[in-house]
């Protein structure tokens, strides 16, 4: 695939979404030019992420097959590159078959001169299926290809002929919705702005939706330190929607830390408040109290408990605190 540098956010992205659910390799080479180098293949784990970690069509796509290789255009895809694709998946399986079906002979019983069926079929299925995601595609290239509309996997996925184990995914016509944001995220500026909304909203407990961010973050940064003569206008328009998303991740993690402080203090008071008093001193519309006080109040109202002698004093300075 050619050498985008959007390339670098991709294959940060899909080893990010996909680190618990398998292994991930990336700049395979199958031959002496780096066109022809495989940019990242996938091999799958049984792990409960799967069911855990619900990543919608993209989770479908992964799991095709064993093994995926994953080709990542981010403008129109144009014939050369299928050709290309293919000739680098071919090249890949041509040395990998050999070196399986060597080390399976090698294993053979004395007196056995073939493989057996089972062993070959075995050997096959380590055949690698290829995903072509692309922002676009024309109709005509469609045509040329032969493909056929994936109708289990929805709108805008497309499977090439069997034989070449491959098919392609128009990121553009992908439908919007909770099904498809995590595959946006790897469209043109628009969709990833709007997938990047939805995957804010997402929970905060959600390890993919942190991992994410992380990622755009440091897509982010590795934008910084290139010239900007040497940006692209896309780049240039994805690198400002990176600095959003920057911008949002600070503020929210700034958000995280702050309230982690604010509960620490407050559990800390309701603490002090308990050993010094008693637990039965700790009501329901005291602890209510306390977690309406800012930082700054919190550390006035423990140190002022430090001096009190009588449970009153706590409720007439949550008391006086309120009118402030």
């Amino acid at each position: 695939m050619a050498q985008y540098k959007h390339d670098r956010f991709f294959k940060f992205y899909i080893q990010s979404l996909y680190k618990t659910k398998g292994d991930t390799l990336q700049n395979i080479q199958v031959h002496n030019d780096e066109d022809l180098e495989i940019d990242l293949m996938f091999m799958r784990q049984e792990t409960l992420e799967w069911q855990q970690e619900n990543l919608g069509l993209f989770d479908r796509l992964m799991q095709e097959h064993p093994t995926i290789i994953i080709e990542h255009y981010s403008s129109y895809l144009e014939e050369t590159d299928i050709h290309k694709s293919i000739t680098r998946k071919n090249l890949y399986w041509t040395q990998k078959e050999k070196e399986l079906l060597e080390n399976a002979k090698n294993r053979l019983e004395t007196g056995r001169e073939r493989l057996s069926k089972q062993a070959k079929q075995q050997i096959e299925h380590q055949n690698p299926f290829t995903w072509i995601l692309t922002v676009n595609c024309s109709e005509k290239l469609l045509r040329l290809c032969n493909v056929e509309q994936a109708n289990e996997l929805g709108v805008g996925v497309y499977r090439l002929p069997q034989i070449l184990r491959m098919g392609i995914v128009i990121i553009e016509q992908l439908l919007d919705n909770s099904d498809t944001i995590w595959l946006k995220m790897l469209g043109n500026k628009e969709s990833a702005q709007i997938a990047f909304e939805s995957i804010k909203q997402l929970s905060p407990d959600r390890r993919e939706k942190n991992d994410i961010i992380s990622t755009c973050v440091k897509y982010c940064v590795y934008l910084r330190n290139i010239s900007t003569d040497n940006l692209t206008s896309e780049e240039r328009d994805f690198m400002r929607t990176m600095e959003e998303i920057d911008a949002w991740y600070e503020a929210q993690m700034n958000k995280a830390r702050l309230e982690g402080e604010l509960e620490g203090k407050i559990e800390l008071a309701s603490t002090m408040i308990r050993v010094k008093f008693g637990a039965e001193i700790l009501t329901p519309q005291i602890v209510s109290q306390l977690q309406k006080l800012n930082a700054k109040q919190l550390d006035g109202f423990m140190l002022r408990m430090l001096n009190w002698q009588q449970p009153l004093e706590i409720e007439e300075w949550l008391k006086s605190s309120e009118k402030v």
